[in-house]
Order: structure tokens, then sequence, then C-alpha cells
């Protein structure tokens, strides 16, 4: 989602000053052909690139999707001149117009804790400098253990909390169930919670993104996509577009799930795939639409799923096991099919039967609800499920960066 998917651009800002370490090295997976840099790369940019892109850039973003918006955003407002972003289609396309827009202060490790804390501080700070709208909901979340052994890991991230801005506490089950009455609370042991956190619009967000991006120096271009790149012997990069080509002093790659094929451009192989994630939207719920207030995400971690009110209903969203997982590996070999950017695939709703049961049988009102959408959209994974965020360390390659995969 789009904190934890698709929003890191403040910390991805601060690696590009600070130059930490990132965990985007592969030595075993990804590998970097030397031969894709030589002196023949110092080429002249094109001339007058046509429809007025910029023939310099300090950083070429690619990809402008929620994360690639966001670091044009972050990195401009930060001071850094001539920051340029190129989308192929148009702002959004790809996995950030479907997300289901969740946003949590909590992660397992402390680290990302703070980026999410940042995160979330930035979505108000945008809406607040750009008048935006980013449909931000802030019910909280909780997360649920069912078994003794999820009682101890929550017991344990609370031992780690004292590090964290973000509040976050434990919830007794009379606790768990006061918050959200809708609760099956037969195997409900104990509940982890972070107030002010909930879901967001991924759609505007980008927008404001955008819009304060620009309103900051930066310059985005839609129907731009890149189709080369070469780094020269300066460390320095050359951009191909279909418009010409743009002479950059590092290259971010930001392209969601065609992030793989850019890398391809200069010889990269890197570990994404991607999955097909999906969610389902019901109707009205009686015991919904009779709140006064919002009931926070809910996170059955034994279920492994996500709910989160959706106006007077609810969405769930899966995560199936690796057997049931339906992953897109011919995209690997063969390359996002051409002209694929706001498309879905189609629905399976077999695949995740379980865990729509695990949900009715925690949450029992959705057993009488009516499932008026379904949503199967592609997603851009790791091998360890973390984001590939910062300087790609490989021999021979400088100043290619990467914000890419959840």
């Amino acid at each position: 989602m789009a904190n934890v998917v698709k929003a890191r651009c403040a910390g991805v800002s601060r690696l590009l000053s600070w130059r930490c370490w990132s965990r985007a090295q592969y030595p075993s997976t990804t590998t970097f052909h030397l031969d894709a840099v030589s002196q023949k790369n110092d080429r002249p940019t094109s001339g007058s690139i046509s429809r007025r892109l910029k023939d310099e850039a300090d950083t070429v973003i690619i990809g402008g999707g929620v994360v690639g918006t966001g670091l044009a955003y972050c990195l401009a407002k930060a001071g850094q001149k001539d920051v340029v972003l190129l989308e192929k289609t148009e702002l959004t396309a790809g996995s950030t117009w479907h997300a289901a827009g969740l946003t949590t202060y909590y992660n397992p490790g402390i680290n990302m804790k703070k980026v999410h804390w940042d995160s979330l501080n930035v979505f108000k700070e945008v809406e607040r400098e750009t008048g935006q709208d980013v449909g931000f909901h802030g019910p909280g979340t909780i997360r649920l253990a069912s078994t003794p052994e999820r009682v101890d890991e929550f017991r344990y991230q609370m031992q780690r909390q004292g590090w964290n801005k973000a509040p976050q506490w434990l919830l007794t089950p009379e606790e768990v169930n006061q918050m959200h009455p809708l609760l099956n609370m037969d195997k409900v042991l104990m509940g982890l919670h972070n107030p002010g956190d909930g879901h967001i619009d991924p759609y505007s967000l980008t927008q404001a993104y955008a819009i304060g991006a620009r309103m900051y120096g930066a310059d985005i271009y839609q129907q731009a996509g890149v189709t080369g790149m070469s780094m020269r012997s300066d460390g320095s990069w050359n951009v191909d577009t279909p418009h010409g080509t743009i002479h950059a002093q590092r290259v971010v790659n930001a392209a969601g799930f065609w992030a793989h094929e850019i890398g391809r451009l200069c010889g990269l192989e890197l570990p994404l795939v991607t999955v097909q994630h999906m969610y389902v939207v019901t109707g009205p719920i009686p015991e919904v639409q009779a709140r006064e207030t919002e009931l926070p995400v809910i996170r059955d971690l034994e279920g492994a799923y996500y709910a989160r009110q959706e106006r007077d209903g609810l969405i769930i969203g899966p995560y199936e096991r690796a057997e049931l997982m339906k992953m897109q590996n011919h995209w690997v070999s063969d390359g996002v099919p051409p002209g694929f950017g706001k498309e879905l695939f189609d629905s399976d709703l077999d695949r995740i039967s379980e865990y729509l049961e695990a949900a009715m049988e925690m949450i029992p009102a959705v057993r009488d609800a009516d499932i008026t959408r379904d949503v199967c959209g592609p997603i851009t994974c790791t091998p360890d499920h973390l984001p590939l965020v910062g300087p790609f360390m490989a021999p021979g390659l400088r100043n290619y960066w990467l914000a890419a995969g959840v």
C-alpha cells in the first residue's frame, strides 16, 4: 500500500543526501554488465529535445506512481534543482491507481518505522501546501493476536517501541472489542494498536505530490517513456526517450512493475517479480452504517488478510500463501505487455476463498454482505518483501538509485 508499497519518499530523499547503505545489493541475484558502460556513451544529448523536455537534469526519476512523484516532491522541496520525472503513460498508471491505500505506522523493523512515521507526516504536509485533498483517514489500526506465539511477538515489539515516535500499545480483548465491536472475540488474545494511521487515496496523494513537486520547481513529463540508458565515464547518465536524450547526474528507478525492464536497459537484473493481488469491496453492512465513527483497520495475522471500512461496507484483502500466490513470471522473461497501464487481471475468488471465510469468521457481519466489486491488480515484490531503496551497489556502477518493490 501507499505507505508500505509506494510512499517512502522521505526516506529515499534522505538517502540521496547522505549516501547511506542500502539493501539494494544482491550479489547472488543481480548483475551489472560493465560492457554497458564505455567511452562511447560520452555522447552529447540530442540537441533541443522535442516537447520541450529538459536536456539536463540533476536527478531523473523514472516512474510516475506514488513513489516517483513523492520522491520528486521531497527532492524539489529539499532544494535540489532540475528534478525531472518521466512517466511512460500517465500518473498513477501501474499499481498506484488500484491500490487499497493502507497506511501504517507499524513495521517490524526499527528503521522502517521511522520512515513510516515520516511518510504519514509528509501526507499531511503536501495536503496543506497544495490544497489537494489526499483522502487520508486515520481511524487507527489493530493487529490481532490469536495464538500465544503472536502474543509473544507483540510483547517483543513493545520492548522496542521506545525507539519510535509513533504511538503504539497493547490492547486487552475487552479493549479490542470496544474499539471494533463487529469482531468475533472467541479467538482474540490480544491486540496491538497504532492510533492515527489508517488509509489514503493513492490517486489523490499522487496528484498532490505532482502539484507540490511542480510548485517547488520539478518537471514532470507524461507520455515520456524511457527507451534506453547508458552511464558516461564520469558516472552521469544519458536517459533516452522517444523525444530525445536527457543528461542526468543521477537516475532513480521508481518504475513499479516496469522496474525490472528499466534495469535491463543498462544490464541490471533486479530481484523483482509481479504478483496478482486481490481484494474485495462489500456493499453496505447495517452494523457499519449504524456507526458514528469509522472502524479501525484490522490486520488478522493468522487469517492473513486486512479489513478496512469503505463507505458503509468493508474492503477485505488477503495475502495468499506461496502455493496459492499467482505470479507474473513471464513478465520477467518476456516483459510487461505493451500498453499495459491501467488494466486489471481477471478475478479468481476461489483462490482467496479460505481468506474470505476467515474474515467472515472474525467479522460475522460480512457473511450477509454482498461483494459489489473485486479488484485483481499487479504489485511488485522482492524475495524478502522489503523494498529496494537506495543506491545500487555494483562494481563500476555509479549514481543509480532504486525505489521499487513492495
